[in-house]
């Protein structure tokens, strides 16, 4: 049966991982659908194993037929040593390291993370510490009406505290600045203090293999190995 996302059926998304790994002979971890409940931090406070689905972290979008699926958490923030022979199905390339700009790029958490995290007052604290470790100006990114490409276009940092847009901002070569919650933190420039000497890592293809073992389409999802998932497909 073919598999695709549409307003009507992305809800059935968890359905079909449970009838996947019904086949594969086994279940799944308790499936938590997106953030905006309190289902995701209940299951993260209890220590239950989980299964956290949402927007896929490369081409991005529903209507795309893309998702991620990441285990005990709402990010994937490890190196899993995956092998890049999913990097170019996705897209994913890497520019050179930029070493020139102007501006930190501000990308504060949305009102869902914050409420997950329980981090209200992240933003603030965090424009105080840069206004006293950096004469550079500080442009906030509020929401999506701008490209996150043309937005960083003068960026010589990005500072985020758990957004996708971290890794977005990593493969462009833009140092990002975040905490351990990011999909891009094993590849952070260093701690916020190093905003003026940030880190350049070599681990950025590493880690967007990884990530790329995360993201999934519908139509290739019956080979993911859900039982117990650790971010693999079935043996052929």
């Amino acid at each position: 049966m073919k598999r695709s996302f549409t307003s009507y059926t992305k809800g059935s998304l968890p359905g079909w991982i449970k009838s996947d790994a019904k086949q594969q002979g086994g279940s799944p971890p308790h499936i938590v659908f997106g953030i905006k409940d309190n289902e995701a931090r209940i299951c993260n406070y209890e220590q239950r194993q989980w299964l956290y689905l949402d927007h896929a972290y490369f081409n991005r979008g529903w209507d795309r037929s893309n998702f991620r699926a990441v285990r005990n958490g709402l990010h994937l923030t490890r190196l899993l040593g995956r092998p890049t022979d999913r990097i170019d199905l996705w897209g994913v390339k890497l520019e050179p390291w930029r070493k020139t700009g102007t501006e930190i790029v501000l990308i504060p958490p949305t009102g869902a993370q914050t409420a997950y995290y329980r981090n209200e007052g992240w933003l603030m604290q965090t424009i105080s510490r840069l206004e006293q470790i950096t004469a550079r100006p500080v442009a906030t990114k509020w929401g999506k009406l701008s490209s996150l490409r043309e937005f960083c276009k003068d960026a010589w940092a990005v500072v985020t505290y758990a957004s996708v847009a971290g890794v977005e901002a990593a493969l462009m070569g833009i140092p990002v600045f975040s905490t351990e919650h990011c999909p891009s933190w094993p590849v952070c420039a260093g701690k916020l203090e190093d905003i003026e000497t940030p880190e350049y890592s070599d681990a950025r293809l590493e880690m967007a293999a990884g990530l790329t073992y995360a993201s999934w389409n519908a139509e290739e999802m019956h080979k993911v190995k859900w039982v117990d998932y650790q971010y693999e497909l079935l043996c052929a």
